[in-house]
């Protein structure tokens, strides 16, 4: 696998699975990248140039437990399915600017998403998801080790459809989401052997104030 189709699927990976069925019925502070979205992801920089990336992918899921209990009315063991089909369009910008020693990059990704919830919130929906951004990533390759190293901070913003008195009646975040991240990688004799962490930092919602709980995740 080459350099560059890593990284392509690196970016791909950062907003992969940008979308947050819970968001739809409660605030309880449902992830905005989902676990698994940077599996494919390498720390590693194509050459200079624009490259447009394209995902398209079905996401299904169960809200249960007590959270769901209160927030959606579900009796117990009662389940509400979520249904979505996702497509995530981006750029990935590589102008060949090295800082501290490092390849400069940035990403900048729209996801759409068709969207069904079932009883008890029986709503369906289409549109567009937070743009995500990612305005600085910095990768070093360490020596000829075949190691690197990529790091950037990530944000969602607060520009998806939102509807309803809380703002959580459509597919998108009414706030925004900071992501730090730290990409970790063995990419060298056709191997890509990476660990991706990130961390979400959520704004106040905007109509209710209230802040949804920070999440970490590595894949």
């Amino acid at each position: 696998m080459k350099m560059n189709t890593k990284t392509l699927l690196a970016a791909a990976g950062i907003a992969a699975v940008a979308f947050s069925p819970a968001a739809y019925a409660t605030e309880g502070g449902d992830i905005a990248t989902k676990p698994g979205a940077f599996i494919g992801a390498s720390a590693g920089v194509p050459p200079p140039g624009i490259y447009m990336f394209n995902q398209v992918f079905t996401y299904q899921a169960n809200l249960v437990g007590p959270g769901t209990t209160n927030a959606l009315g579900n009796g117990p063991g009662q389940r509400t399915g979520v249904h979505a089909n996702v497509d995530v369009q981006g750029f990935l910008f590589v102008p060949g600017w090295t800082f501290l020693g490092a390849t400069y990059d940035a990403v900048i990704v729209q996801p759409f998403v068709d969207l069904s919830v079932g009883n008890p919130v029986n709503q369906q929906g289409s549109g567009a998801f937070n743009t995500y951004i990612v305005p600085v990533e910095l990768s070093w390759k360490l020596w000829n080790s075949g190691f690197a190293v990529k790091t950037g901070v990530g944000i969602y913003l607060p520009d998806g459809c939102t509807t309803g008195a809380n703002k959580l009646g459509c597919e998108a975040l009414p706030f925004t989401v900071y992501q730090p991240e730290l990409i970790l990688s063995y990419i060298k004799d056709g191997w890509n052997l990476s660990a991706a962490l990130y961390e979400e930092f959520n704004t106040a919602n905007r109509a209710t104030h209230y802040t949804a709980v920070t999440s970490s995740m590595w894949t």
